[in-house]
């Protein structure tokens, strides 16, 4: 029985009345349950990574203090083990681990005879077969259509194939950290994109994604996308309208989105907060949200773009707020997580639609909108611009009192 997975090792070493505890930076690896030999029926455990390709064995009998479940809907689980003081933190494909855990509990109780739950003897040499953490795939003729793809694999680049879908075959690679589907003709990605939980650089540059609805950006709202998602590439994909959806990616750290048709940027990306490198050159937009200043970039690349330093507006929408407001706008500052399982789509599409204040409060139905002078070396450190443009930015705000209060720090005309 034999669990491809990545597995962090946790030390727990006893001194005095603390319990200290050291890690190992997870790896890929293969966890085998398994006879110790052809003449010992004793169940063990081999813990192999590539690293060490002769691994640890554990003793199952009397030695597993602990096995952690509670998330193992998600793919993790936990086992400790008494000697060595091991817990051995997992993190697989769901249905996979259930079934390593299962066979595991019965080894553990000796409720089913061995033959019978198919537990092999363990040899080191045959456990660990070579498997590829790195696949490029550049001609049609290379693309694994009916063996599928290798589920140890880590960084995925499928490019140049002209392939007009996503192939969802791919949502079964949990170690997936790197997926490359450039200088293609994708137009939408699945919903379920989520259940890449490693997923850490998705690049989709060259794409078709400028030609299908907002509501196919709907992986945006991803658990595993907010908040593991480090680099994002939409550039050349011929976008006009980014969805609202784009500020859930808070564990962002680049995101490249030039070479496409965007006029305007949702505020929301003024709650990407680690937001280090941004690229929207060779755009249209007129302006940028405001919502730029609550970032603090390390470089911005606006060129390209036909800014308009002459136009100017302001808009005013204020009244008594309702309950519904008041709600939303609570929910928006404390950044409580909401879903379509939780509350109604309507209400969803209200929230995402709601513009962020100067201050870094939301404003929604009522607020007042100007368009103002901000100094772009205030929230980066370079910047890239096409000759002497000086960009002006849309800001919102949410009460008189913000208005007058950047006012006072000329950031108005």
């Amino acid at each position: 029985m034999k669990l491809i997975c990545n597995i962090e090792v946790s030390f727990r070493q006893a001194v005095t009345s603390n319990c200290i505890s050291t890690r190992r930076k997870s790896r890929q690896a293969c966890l085998t349950l398994g006879r110790y030999s052809v003449k010992n029926n004793e169940l063990y455990i081999l813990l192999q990574t590539q690293q060490d390709k002769q691994g640890i064995k554990y003793k199952i009998d009397n030695n597993i203090e602990k096995i952690f479940a509670n998330f193992v809907n998600e793919g993790k689980a936990t086992i400790r083990m008494k000697e060595p003081p091991h817990d051995l933190i997992i993190q697989s494909d769901t249905l996979q681990l259930k079934s390593f855990l299962h066979v595991l509990k019965l080894g553990i109780s000796k409720s089913a005879d061995l033959n019978v739950l198919n537990v092999s003897n363990l040899n080191p040499k045959n456990v660990l077969p070579g498997q590829r953490s790195k696949i490029i795939i550049r001609k049609a003729s290379d693309y694994p259509v009916l063996q599928g793809f290798s589920k140890t694999t880590e960084e995925l680049h499928v490019v140049g194939l002209k392939r007009k879908s996503f192939d969802r075959q791919i949502l079964r690679l949990q170690c997936l950290r790197v997926l490359n589907l450039s200088d293609n003709q994708i137009s939408a990605l699945p919903k379920e994109l989520d259940l890449l939980k490693n997923l850490q650089e998705l690049n989709l540059a060259n794409n078709l994604l400028g030609s299908a609805p907002l509501s196919r950006w709907a992986w945006l709202n991803g658990e595993s996308m907010r908040h593991g998602l480090r680099l994002l590439d939409i550039s050349s994909n011929n976008i006009a309208t980014l969805p609202p959806q784009i500020g859930n990616l808070t564990a962002l750290i680049t995101l490249k989105a030039g070479d496409n048709a965007l006029s305007y940027l949702p505020q929301a990306i003024g709650s990407m907060i680690n937001l280090k490198y941004l690229d929207i050159s060779g755009n249209k937009l007129l302006f940028l949200p405001g919502s730029l200043k609550h970032l603090r970039l390390n470089d911005l690349d606006i060129s390209g773009n036909p800014f308009n330093p002459s136009e100017t507006f302001s808009i005013v929408r204020m009244g008594v707020f309702s309950l519904v407001e008041i709600a939303a706008r609570v929910v928006l500052k404390k950044r409580v997580p909401y879903t379509s399982s939780k509350i109604p789509l309507t209400l969803i599409k209200h929230l995402d639609e709601a513009q962020l204040c100067t201050c870094g409060n939301p404003c929604l139905n009522y607020y007042f909108r100007r368009v103002m002078n901000i100094e772009l070396n205030g929230f980066t450190s370079s910047f890239k611009v096409s000759g002497n443009c000086s960009p002006k930015f849309d800001c919102y705000f949410c009460s008189l009192s913000c208005v007058q209060r950047y006012s006072k720090f000329s950031m108005l005309n």
